[in-house]
């Protein structure tokens, strides 16, 4: 049945069904920070072979960015020291003043602690593609010790939390898995697949970063509706849709390894919590994924004899 339900969310995808969400990803993108005031520099912005413009933490960090994505990791190295040089002073006094993340409509007056912990993180990634895999880490582990609190701003619309992404490398290093853009889409797509592999692995580490990113989001689309969204409104509730979905694929997963008590658990969550969370057939037609639920809890249940 997986294989059928796998199909379904590669055909939503082509649809264009799942919307993108305030999600704290690891998105490679530019993190622009207000302007800081610009330290004493060369008149043009020029250094050696590199031009470190304005010599703004925004600027820098943005152009830290646009090597990495060119892979260039002399210029990545050059413009992330620069940035971490002038401003890490002044990020480490910011993230003194914070005991938890700012709201949105303050994340940009941190925009040092913000600029610095990207640099760092795009300095690991860097690292981490020339094969320093002991020096990506080390630069990984700085950002979640000294900059817990530091938010990077996509220009799609959202922050995400470089920490996180942080230890989202440290955790899939020397690893074939990749959360991608962090989205509901593809991390319900990637869990599928592992599912499709008998990659238990995979599916755990995806389903529960599909929750854990989503779930809040998912239960204020629950209770928006009464009864099942019709069929042009149901990619409306996209978190909806993929929390409760990847619960499905957690609950399949969990059954193929004989863990029927964890996986009735995972069934139960989308009765409960979920229950009006659809998927989309290819063949034409949404399934609801409470009743596929139910029915893996009766098919539990009588494996047990209860």
């Amino acid at each position: 049945m997986w294989q059928r339900m796998m199909m379904g969310l590669m055909a939503w995808l082509v649809a264009g069904g799942v919307a993108m969400a305030e999600a704290e990803t690891g998105t490679v993108a530019p993190s622009p920070s207000p302007a800081a005031p610009a330290p004493a520099a060369p008149g043009a912005g020029v250094a050696g072979e590199f031009d470190f413009g304005n010599f703004t933490s925004e600027t820098l960090t943005t152009k830290s960015w646009e090597a990495l994505n060119r892979q260039d990791h002399k210029a990545v190295e050059a413009f992330t020291k620069k940035c971490i040089d002038l401003y890490e002073a002044k990020a480490k006094d910011q993230s003194k003043e914070l005991t938890e993340l700012p709201p949105k409509d303050k994340a940009f007056d941190y925009w040092a602690l913000n600029d610095v912990a990207t640099c760092h993180f795009i300095r690991g990634q860097s690292l981490l593609e020339q094969g320093q895999v002991k020096e990506a880490q080390a630069e990984f582990q700085m950002v979640i010790e000294q900059y817990p609190y530091a938010q990077a701003w996509d220009p799609k619309g959202w922050f995400w939390k470089v920490a996180q992404a942080a230890s989202d490398k440290l955790s899939t290093i020397g690893t074939p898995y990749d959360f991608g853009d962090y989205t509901s889409q593809t991390l319900t797509v990637k869990a599928w697949e592992a599912l499709g592999k008998n990659d238990h692995r995979g599916v755990e580490l995806y389903t529960k970063k599909c929750i854990e990113l989503y779930e809040g989001d998912a239960k204020k689309q629950q209770a928006q509706l009464k009864d099942f969204a019709p069929k042009d409104r149901a990619f409306d509730s996209w978190a909806l849709n993929d929390v409760a979905t990847c619960y499905f694929i957690l609950g399949e997963s969990l059954m193929a390894q004989k863990q029927h008590k964890d996986a009735q658990a995972a069934f139960e969550r989308i009765v409960n919590d979920f229950s009006f969370a659809q998927c989309w057939d290819p063949q034409g037609w949404f399934w609801k994924v409470t009743v596929g639920a139910r029915g893996r809890i009766n098919k539990i249940l009588a494996m047990s004899g209860e």
